[in-house]
């Protein structure tokens, strides 16, 4: 059994969440809490493992309290938020803090549409319960020395790559953060991004990305250009696909079904990357639940392209990179804090130019 505790300062919401968590056989609600305050108290008594957390609550609120559990004593953390702009900024810090996972609440703050969400929440709630968390603090810009920020030498046309593609989910929002702290503004290659978020939250995540990092990030409009030193995210609630026309690339957004279970979807983007850079794409997978990206990697793999893979010990989640891994279709296997380092040596190789007969 899982034992869950509910911190929400609204007695429905309390109740509602229980009851949806209750129902599942191989859950069960350790406590409820109406503040950040009493919850603390309750965590040495009540022994959760996973706690679900509203962020805007009087008092203490969610974000102090997310903090001060994970310098204690770590459990993991579903932020419930807010659907809203506010709301998204909230939990972007939550998930810096330390947060495992987060889902919005159909209705806002109110507990109106939950149970439209339980099949959501009890499947994070139940992968959340097998993590192992340990004291992780990601570091900060200015921790990171010049040398691990070396520019490639070279330009799109001279250098082996001239894409580099991630795909994340749970577990993604900081260590994509990690990644592109270490990473210089003069980067000469353009990155796509599928990170599993809803809309807003996509929006949101990219303008904080942008404010942080060195790289311009900017979440994808249609027909934007894959430029050197710029990140773009796929919107949430959008598939994201990439083009050449006229020997520059360019995204393509569309709605259409949820493909391996998401939209933004890992496999479409870096199926439409495999197609269109074949062995001059470098590919990523990292932290995040289920299978997307298994059939796109493998795609680019068989294409040429050269796959990294986030490890399982540096991963909140080890889901799509492990089905990556275990189909074979992972060039290397490395931590979240050498990623940065291996896409730009790899991305500072020199194209290798076919030989004439």
């Amino acid at each position: 059994m899982i034992r869950v505790m509910i911190v929400d300062d609204s007695p429905l919401a309390r109740k509602v969440t229980s009851g949806l968590l209750s129902a599942d056989p191989e859950l069960t609600v350790a406590s409820t809490a109406p503040s950040a305050e009493i919850a603390l108290k309750k965590i040495d008594q009540s022994e959760p493992d996973v706690i679900t957390m509203d962020l805007e609550m009087p008092g203490m609120g969610g974000l102090e309290a997310i903090r001060r559990i994970m310098q204690s004593r770590p459990i993991p953390i579903i932020v419930l938020s807010a659907h809203a702009h506010g709301g998204a900024e909230m939990t972007l810090q939550a998930l810096e803090l330390g947060a495992v996972d987060f889902i919005a609440k159909p209705g806002g703050r109110d507990s109106g549409g939950m149970a439209e969400i339980a099949p959501q929440l009890i499947a994070a709630v139940k992968q959340a319960g097998r993590i192992q968390l340990t004291r992780r603090v990601a570091p900060k810009a200015e921790e990171i020395s010049a040398r691990e920020r070396i520019v490639p030498v070279g330009s799109e046309a001279t250098l082996k790559y001239r894409i580099v593609a991630v795909g994340a989910s749970a577990g993604g929002p900081a260590a994509l953060k990690e990644i592109f702290l270490r990473i210089p503004a003069h980067f000469p290659i353009g990155m796509v991004v599928v990170q599993h978020m809803p809309p807003v939250f996509t929006a949101a995540f990219a303008k904080r990305l942008d404010s942080l990092c060195q790289l311009r990030i900017k979440e994808a409009v249609p027909n934007d250009l894959v430029e050197p030193g710029l990140v773009l995210i796929a919107p949430g609630d959008r598939h994201m696909k990439v083009r050449i026309e006229d020997r520059a690339a360019r995204v393509d957004l569309s709605g259409g079904e949820p493909v391996s279970g998401h939209r933004p979807s890992v496999d479409v983007l870096i199926s439409s990357v495999a197609t269109a850079f074949g062995s001059r794409a470098l590919g990523v997978i990292m932290t995040g639940m289920g299978t997307d990206g298994a059939k796109g990697f493998a795609d680019l793999k068989r294409r040429g392209g050269y796959v990294v893979a986030q490890d399982e010990a540096s991963s909140i989640i080890f889901g799509m990179n492990q089905a990556v891994i275990r189909n074979g279709d992972a060039d290397e296997v490395v931590a979240l804090d050498r990623i940065a380092g291996r896409i730009l040596q790899l991305c500072s190789e020199p194209a290798v130019k076919e030989s004439r007969r």
